[in-house]
């Protein structure tokens, strides 16, 4: 005899382990100090070359007007600004990084305890059906 409870929470882990589950499951291998700095680490990797990428652009853009700085031989101020940039660049992307990941990891986290909380009820009444049906069959 089918459980319709069961079938019903069975189908709710089903869809979770297809949804939001299929995120939130490799997370769980991981502490949450763990987490965030793994993910923070890529973050500096990304943001550094994002910066890269808009150093360049704007040395082309302005390649008139570098060329009138290293006449006057500014180019140590210059490059003072750009890592005084790149620090303030990196340093905001890690502040949001931090707020993201660590936000993703708290969703996740509740995510997978009310899974692991419908697998316990599952549990449950399986092995009540279970019970039953030995009990109907010694009868």
């Amino acid at each position: 005899m089918l459980n319709e409870e069961r079938i019903r929470l069975m189908t709710k882990m089903a869809s979770y382990e297809e949804g939001e589950g299929r995120e939130h499951m490799p997370i769980r291998k991981y502490y949450r100090k763990d987490y965030v700095g793994y993910e923070m680490l890529k973050t500096f990797f990304t943001s550094t070359a994002a910066f890269g990428i808009l150093l360049a652009l704007w040395l082309i853009y302005n390649m008139e007007g570098l060329t009138a700085l290293t006449d006057t031989g500014d180019l140590a101020d210059l490059g003072g600004l750009a890592l005084a940039a790149y620090i303030g660049f990196c340093a905001v992307y890690q502040i949001i990084a931090c707020i993201v990941y660590n936000h993703r990891y708290a969703k996740a986290a509740a995510g997978l305890k009310k899974y692991q909380a419908t697998l316990k009820k599952v549990e449950k009444l399986q092995e009540k059906e279970e019970k039953a049906q030995s009990l109907e069959e010694r009868k």
